[in-house]
């Protein structure tokens, strides 16, 4: 199984005073807010006392302290987002000659010169068929408010210095991520992969998800939540349209590999209330964590998609601002697959068994 590992970087509200009532907040205006010696242009996603995140025309988000807010005006009756055409232009002065920006219906790509028509297709293939895929599974899917911008980079030290530039850290094994305050896909091309490998696919379905209503870019997600459903849309089977395909077509054998082996040797008995109350076992046993979310976001989507979108929806409607503790997560897994979480779990392993006969 491959090595690497895949990260989206989710950003954690900060502790603040001042009453957010000492600015008119409309979330639909366009402001101007002084924080310091900078200046932050965008309108309102969501605010408390302490804390809100402004959301910029071109996509990225800004996570500001209210205290620390000097001075405020607005900038325009209505927030527009910027067109496809303005977010190219600013995307080739930011990179320059070397790099060359392609467009297509849903995406914006930065890749090498000669490269970048290769990617837009894909990223863009893969948009439409995510896109298919969960309208054909019952899941609401909103159109994007941005273009979609992918940046490939053409080997890992141009990548690593991308990185540094956005806070991230370039771990070794991490060869792309998707970046949920910049809205954007980073990743370096690797002399062994296409342009449809898992990386590509996986962070991509990261940015289609968090653009699409499926998951929000505030509020935070259980990690399981989040990684499976990209791991899930890894398979090809999932992604395609075929006539009377099964359950044993849309296995991402990868993670399938993984999981049986785990949950042969490692994975502790009734340990799913473990799984869904935190997310320690991403921070100790990485590639077991990622088979399980896998295993159970495939389990739930093949077996109880109804339940499992209705799931994501609360997800989505939670106050992005408030605490999200393990009893919170819990509860919200139970209101959506009911209490009985040993039966659900046993369900949930013969059904891994019965795929990989």
């Amino acid at each position: 199984m491959k090595s690497f590992v895949i990260a989206i970087v989710v950003i954690f509200a900060i502790q603040h005073q001042l009453s957010c009532e000492a600015i008119a907040l409309d979330h639909f205006k366009l402001l101007d807010l002084k924080v310091g010696n900078r200046q932050f242009t965008g309108r309102v996603l969501t605010h408390d006392d302490r804390t809100c995140w402004l959301l910029r025309r071109d996509g990225r988000m800004d996570q500001i302290a209210m205290d620390q807010v000097s001075a405020f005006s607005e900038a325009g009756d209505r927030f527009q987002a910027h067109s496809q055409s303005e977010i190219k232009s600013q995307l080739q002065t930011e990179f320059g000659k070397t790099f060359e920006v392609r467009t297509s219906t849903h995406y914006v790509v930065v890749a090498s010169r000669g490269r970048g028509d290769t990617y837009v297709t894909a990223f863009d293939q893969i948009y439409r068929e995510c896109v298919r895929a969960l309208g054909s599974r019952g899941f609401t899917v909103e159109r994007p408010e941005f273009p979609l911008i992918a940046i490939v980079f053409p080997d890992h030290a141009s990548y690593s210095a991308y990185c540094q530039s956005e806070g991230i850290r370039a771990a070794p094994g991490m060869v792309g991520y998707y970046l949920a305050s910049s809205n954007r896909v980073a990743m370096y091309e690797r002399p062994d992969a296409t342009e449809m490998d898992s990386t590509v696919i996986h962070e991509a379905t990261h940015q289609v998800a968090f653009n699409t209503g499926i998951h929000s870019r505030v509020a935070r997600h259980p990690w399981w939540v989040v990684e499976g459903l990209a791991t899930v849309f890894e398979a090809d089977g999932v992604r395609t349209r075929r006539e009377m395909s099964t359950p044993v077509d849309r296995v991402n054998r990868e993670r399938h590999l993984w999981f049986a082996e785990y949950s042969r040797k490692r994975r502790v008995v009734h340990s799913l209330e473990k799984f869904v109350r935190d997310d320690k076992v991403f921070e100790t046993a990485v590639l077991d964590a990622y088979s399980e979310a896998w295993a159970l976001s495939f389990f739930l989507i093949e077996t109880r998609s109804t339940d499992y979108g209705k799931y994501l929806r609360t997800l989505v409607a939670r106050d992005p601002l408030a605490a999200y503790d393990a009893d919170a997560r819990l509860n919200d897994f139970t209101n959506a697959f009911g209490s009985d979480l040993d039966g659900l779990e046993t369900s949930y392993l013969k059904f891994m068994r019965r795929i990989g006969n």
